[in-house]
C-alpha cells in the first residue's frame, strides 16, 4: 500500500517535462493512440508549467505533438502536464517555431568533464586543448582545466611566473585563448595551487605578483573580449583543504598560517572580481565569477562547525564575500548507488555556510569533482565502482542527484587520468583510457547531450523558448537515470530554486 502511495507521488512528478521560461501557454496535440475519424479527432490543451505543483490537474496518456517535433529518441511515448480535452476538428495546430541550433547546443548541460595533468594523450598538441576539443564534439557545454604556463611539450614557461594570469591566457605558445574562443558556455579554471612543503599559500599563485592588481586585470580582459558572447568563467583553486594543511592527511590539523593566508588571497581575488565588475558595467551577457573548492565537507559535517576547514572557517571570513563554493566529492559522499540522501546533505550543508551575495544566482555550491575510480593507490579493486560498468551506473546516478539538487555544474574527474597506483597501473579516473578507448560512462554521457539537445529543439519548437531550469532538470534527472541501466531505486526529488 505505501509504496503504491509512493509510486503515485512519483507519478505525478514525472510528467514535468516540457515546462519553460515565462508564462504559462498552451500547445495543441493530438493522442498517439489508434486513430479516430477526422471529424472527432481528439485534442488536448497542454498547460506549460514553470514551477512544482502549478499544474494541478494531471491528465497522463500518450501524445505526439502536431508543432514540428516527436517524442524524443529514448522515449516509448511522451508525457506532459494536461489540464484539460478538448474535441475540435476545427482546433488549429500552432505552427512550428525557429530553433536556433547554436541556442540548442549551449543551453547548459549541467553535467561535464575536465583535464588537469593528464598521464596521457593522443595528438601532438596542448593535451587541454585536445581533451576539450573531443569534449566540445561529444555535446559538452562546460569544461574545467588548470591555468598554468606549461607548453604543449609539457615544458614551463619559467618568467610567466612573474608575469600574472593575463599573460599565461594571452601567450602564443599557450592554449587559452584559443580554448577561451571555443563555443562552450562555461569555463571553470585553477588560478592558483597548493603550496608545496616550505612555502606559503601566497607563493603557490604566482611568485611575487600582486594578486589584487593581476586578478583584476584577467577578470576585465574576460568581461570585455567575450562582451555579449553568453559565457560564464569560474575561476577558483584546487581542493583547499589540502591547501590549508602541511600534508595530504585529513587527520593533520590545518596549520593556522596557511589558514590565515587562503583567506586574505581568496579576499584579494573576489575584491578584484566584484571590482572589475563595478568598473565595468556595461558589459551584457557575460558572466565572471570566483569560488573556492572545500574537499572534506563530509568530514566538517562528522566533526561539527568548530573543526577547522575551508567550508567551516575559511568560507565564513573571505571579505567580500565569495561567490560559489565548489565540493569535491567521491568515495564515501557517494557510497551508495543513489547517493542522494548524502550527497544533498553535503551540497545543503555547504550552501548553509556561504553569506548571503546579492546578484549571484543561486544555488552556489557545484561539484568541481566527482569520480569513482577503478583502483586504490594500493592497487586494490575500488570499493564503489570495481568494474567500467558499475563505473558507468554510478557517475549517471551522481550526475543525476546533483542535477536533482540543483548544481549549476557537475564536473566528472577526469577526461584523462592523472593517477597511477603504487605499481603504476592506472586508477581509472577518466572517460578515455590509456588507449583511447571511451568508457561506458563517456558513452552514456555522450548519449545524454544528443537526447538533451533534442528535448531543448523540441521545446523551443514549441514554445519559441529554451526549457527553464527547472524543466530542464526534471528532464535530465529521469534520463540520467535511465542511462545507469539501474532504475529500480527512488527517484531523487526535483528541487525548485525559482528559475
Amino acid at each position: 500500500m505505501v509504496k503504491g502511495m509512493l509510486r503515485g507521488a512519483y507519478m505525478l512528478l514525472l510528467p514535468l517535462l516540457l515546462l519553460s521560461h515565462g508564462a504559462e501557454g498552451v500547445i495543441t496535440a493530438t493522442t498517439a493512440s489508434a486513430a479516430p475519424a477526422a471529424s472527432d479527432k481528439a485534442q488536448a490543451t497542454l498547460q506549460l508549467c514553470n514551477k512544482p505543483r502549478q499544474c494541478r490537474n494531471i491528465l497522463r496518456y500518450p501524445v505526439q505533438i502536431d508543432s514540428g517535433f516527436s517524442c524524443p529518441p529514448f522515449a516509448a511515448k511522451c508525457t506532459f502536464y494536461s489540464v484539460k480535452q478538448q474535441s475540435s476538428a476545427t482546433s488549429r495546430t500552432p505552427a512550428a517555431k525557429q530553433v536556433d541550433e547554436l541556442a540548442v547546443r549551449q543551453y547548459p548541460k549541467i553535467v561535464n568533464s575536465q583535464v588537469a595533468m593528464p598521464l596521457y594523450q593522443f595528438t601532438s598538441e596542448h593535451s587541454t586543448l585536445e581533451a576539450a576539443k573531443r569534449l566540445l564534439q561529444a555535446g559538452s557545454t562546460a569544461f574545467k582545466f588548470d591555468l598554468k604556463n606549461w607548453m604543449a611539450n609539457g615544458k614551463p614557461i619559467p618568467y610567466l611566473n612573474r608575469k600574472g594570469w593575463l599573460p599565461l591566457v594571452t601567450h602564443p605558445d599557450l592554449p587559452y585563448q584559443k580554448l577561451f574562443d571555443m563555443p562552450f558556455r562555461s569555463f571553470i579554471f585553477w588560478a592558483g595551487r597548493c603550496a608545496g612543503p616550505g612555502r606559503t599559500i601566497k607563493q603557490t599563485d604566482l611568485d611575487g605578483i600582486d594578486v589584487y592588481k593581476e586578478m583584476y586585470k584577467l577578470a576585465v580582459y574576460l568581461l570585455k573580449r567575450y562582451n555579449g558572447s553568453g559565457k560564464t568563467f569560474m575561476i577558483g583553486h584546487w581542493e583547499g583543504d589540502w591547501c590549508i594543511r602541511d600534508a595530504l592527511n585529513k587527520e593533520l590539523k590545518p596549520n593556522p598560517q596557511k589558514v590565515k593566508d587562503l583567506v586574505e588571497l581568496l579576499s584579494d581575488k573576489q575584491r578584484a572580481i566584484d571590482d572589475a565588475k563595478r568598473d565595468n558595467k556595461c558589459v551584457k551577457d557575460v558572466h565572471v565569477w570566483h569560488y573556492t573548492e572545500a574537499n572534506l565537507v563530509e568530514q566538517s559535517i562528522k566533526e561539527g562547525s568548530g573543526w577547522v576547514s575551508v567550508i567551516n572557517t575559511v568560507v565564513k571570513q573571505v571579505k567580500p564575500a565569495i561567490d560559489y563554493v565548489s565540493v569535491s566529492v567521491g568515495g564515501d559522499s557517494l557510497r551508495e548507488v543513489n547517493p542522494t540522501v548524502a550527497f544533498h546533505k553535503t551540497l545543503d550543508y555547504a550552501h548553509r555556510q556561504l553569506p548571503y551575495k546579492r546578484g549571484v544566482p543561486e544555488p552556489r555550491v557545484f561539484a568541481g569533482e566527482y569520480y569513482f575510480d577503478l583502483r586504490n593507490r594500493d592497487d586494490a579493486v575500488a570499493i564503489y565502482a570495481p568494474t567500467p560498468q558499475l563505473q558507468k551506473q554510478r557517475g549517471c546516478w551522481a550526475a543525476a542527484s546533483g542535477v536533482a539538487w540543483g548544481a549549476p555544474y557537475m564536473m566528472w574527474w577526469a577526461f584523462y587520468d592523472n593517477e597511477r597506483t603504487s605499481s603504476g597501473n592506472f586508477r581509472g579516473y577518466w572517460l578515455v583510457d590509456n588507449g583511447n578507448r571511451e568508457t561506458p560512462l563517456f558513452k552514456a554521457y555522450q548519449q545524454y547531450y544528443k537526447d538533451a539537445n533534442e528535448f531543448v529543439r523540441s521545446v523551443i519548437a514549441a514554445t519559441g523558448k529554451p526549457p527553464g531550469d527547472y524543466a530542464f532538470r526534471v528532464w535530465a534527472t529521469e534520463r540520467l537515470i535511465q542511462l545507469s541501466g539501474r532504475t529500480n531505486l527512488w527517484k531523487p526529488y526535483v528541487r525548485y530554486w525559482g528559475n
